[in-house]
């Protein structure tokens, strides 16, 4: 009774901060949000009895990708600075589309595989083996990711750089 509480617990803190991730305008409050989330699934995790799973999400998400992604925002002046822009989405249809597209491709791995007439057999967990079983099937879409994370920081770099200020800039300032 108390991990089904818990559980229920755990899983609307992660859909309401999944959901204020999304919709925050603030792009820090949104990333903050995205920890409270991946804060939330490392405790359903621990619920499934999957410690290190669960570290290594603490570690590796909220501990690494949501440190680079706030250094990321604060290296761009204009979106947290004074003179912050107005960063609303022209494009949304096409950020839909782009979405679903996405998932779509991070799930059509896991659907092709699953077998549900298959019943569950009881073995002695090993991390090798839980390796094995995460990066085998996956190791296109992880590669994926890395690529698109490592695409995002470098964008962010390049917007932090600003275009090339003139002489009359400089006089300016």
């Amino acid at each position: 009774m108390t991990q089904e509480i818990t559980f229920w617990v755990l899983a609307v803190i992660a859909v309401l901060g999944a959901l204020v991730a999304v919709r925050r305008r603030n792009l820090i409050h949104g990333v903050f949000a995205l920890m409270i989330f991946f804060a939330a699934l490392s405790g359903l995790f621990l619920l499934l009895l999957a410690e290190f799973i669960a570290a290594v999400q603490i570690l590796v998400y909220i501990g690494a990708v949501g440190i680079l992604l706030l250094f990321a925002i604060m290296l761009t002046e204009r979106v947290t600075g004074d003179d912050a822009r107005d960063i609303t989405s022209r494009g949304s249809f096409w950020g839909w589309a782009a979405a679903l597209a996405v998932l779509v491709f991070l799930l059509l791995p896991a659907i092709q595989s699953a077998d549900l007439a298959q019943t569950a057999q009881p073995h002695i967990p090993s991390v090798k083996a839980l390796g094995h079983k995460l990066m085998e099937p996956y190791v296109v879409t992880l590669e994926v990711l890395a690529l698109l994370l490592t695409a995002a920081l470098i964008g962010a770099v390049a917007a932090s750089q600003g275009g090339e200020k003139t002489k009359e800039d400089s006089d300016d300032a």
